[in-house]
């Protein structure tokens, strides 16, 4: 803890002066991007990595503060190595990030996705899937945190966005591509947790499946091993395959 707010008040200090001159286009969103990732020390699966960046973004600010424009060439060359490792380091972090953000919805961590959503990484939106994925979980969730970064961009998007806003916050998969001949088998046992809650996401989603338990049913027993299953929930949707309790994989195969 000692760490954190020591690093906490060492970035608000650096935010305090000004960068070296040479090199802004690169160090300046970086060393901004360094304060953005302060909220997330406090989430445990995040804090090594980004207490490691952070560490690394002070040292060369530290290290680099008095180079300006006219300092020796050996010095801004050195100033200049040490940004472009420095960029590499973060855009390893931001897809660390967005592997985060993805496990934070799929495991309902609201928390985790504001901290992680509050730092504007870019990757989080070039995927059509993802970005809607981010707004319908923000969108059902919104209540208990807002984000006026996610707001921000749902009002600029709104037009490409509101068919996935029906009213309880989810997806209508009755309007997706595939809802008119779409099949979708549960292959489940009585006992399993995640079987009650992939059911529970069909029936939420109004997605019509039929089930079998693998236990109780030859069908289901039969379904299985034809399609060599290893793990109790399976989800059979147009015989493609997910197995355990996987909203992104489901999600995908339901709307396509």
């Amino acid at each position: 803890m000692l760490r954190i707010v020591l690093l906490v008040l060492f970035s608000l200090s650096l935010s305090a002066r000004c960068y070296p001159e040479p090199y802004r286009d690169i160090a300046e969103p970086l060393f901004k991007a360094r304060a953005a990732l302060d909220n997330l020390v406090y989430h445990a699966p995040l804090r090594h990595k980004v207490l490691a960046y952070q560490a690394h973004s002070d040292r060369v600010l530290g290290r680099y503060l008095p180079v300006k424009s006219d300092s020796d060439p050996k010095l801004k060359n050195a100033y200049y190595n040490a940004l472009q490792t420095l960029q590499s380091a973060h855009k390893e972090l931001q897809k660390f990030l967005h592997r985060e953000l993805a496990k934070a919805i799929e495991t309902d961590r609201y928390r985790t996705f504001l901290a992680i959503i509050d730092t504007n990484n870019p990757d989080d939106y070039k995927s059509p899937y993802m970005r809607e994925k981010i707004y319908t979980y923000y969108n059902a969730h919104r209540l208990q945190g807002d984000s006026c970064y996610l707001d921000s961009r749902i009002k600029k998007e709104w037009d490409s966005i509101a068919p996935y806003y029906p009213e309880k916050g989810v997806v209508n998969y009755a309007r997706t591509e595939n809802a008119y001949y779409r099949e979708v088998i549960l292959l489940s046992t009585q006992n399993s947790p995640y079987s009650a809650k992939v059911r529970a996401f069909l029936k939420m989603n109004n997605v019509k499946f039929t089930e079998h338990d693998i236990e109780t049913s030859g069908e289901g027993q039969l379904l299985f091993e034809h399609y060599e299953g290893k793990r109790i929930p399976m989800v059979i949707i147009n015989h493609r395959v997910v197995e355990g309790y996987n909203e992104f994989e489901m999600d995908k195969l339901l709307r396509h």
